[in-house]
């Protein structure tokens, strides 16, 4: 069985001490919470994209998590993006390969993975 931290899904969700419908994180996606949350907090507030400050930053995967597993925590393949240039990124192929400094920065450390996830 693996080992479970005694972290929470959804930090600040813990009311009197109750907790209700949480699930607890293995030890390994704690630590990598914690290492996204440092990346998060160390980056300037303004969107990589629209160069905008952000009240509601979000921490963009230039290569997505899901595609690219290994670069989950690189900090060169993290940004701070707003909602709006966020959405734009992940869901619209044709907004993304404008994005010529994003896909520069891809290619100088993986140029097999820029080529594929922008369809260079």
């Amino acid at each position: 069985m693996a080992r479970v931290s005694k972290e929470w899904l959804c930090p600040g969700e813990y009311a009197s001490g109750l907790l209700i419908g949480m699930k607890q994180i293995s030890k390994k996606q704690s630590t990598i919470n914690r290492e996204l949350a440092r990346i998060k907090r160390d980056l300037p507030q303004y969107c990589c994209i629209c160069h905008k400050y952000t009240s509601t930053p979000q921490l963009m995967h230039l290569l997505p998590r899901s595609l690219y597993p290994e670069y989950i925590t690189e900090e060169w393949n993290l940004r701070i993006g707003c909602p709006e240039c966020h959405s734009r990124y992940d869901n619209d192929r044709n907004f993304r390969k404008q994005q010529k400094e994003i896909v520069e920065t891809i290619r100088q450390h993986d140029e097999l993975a820029a080529n594929r996830y922008f369809g260079l």
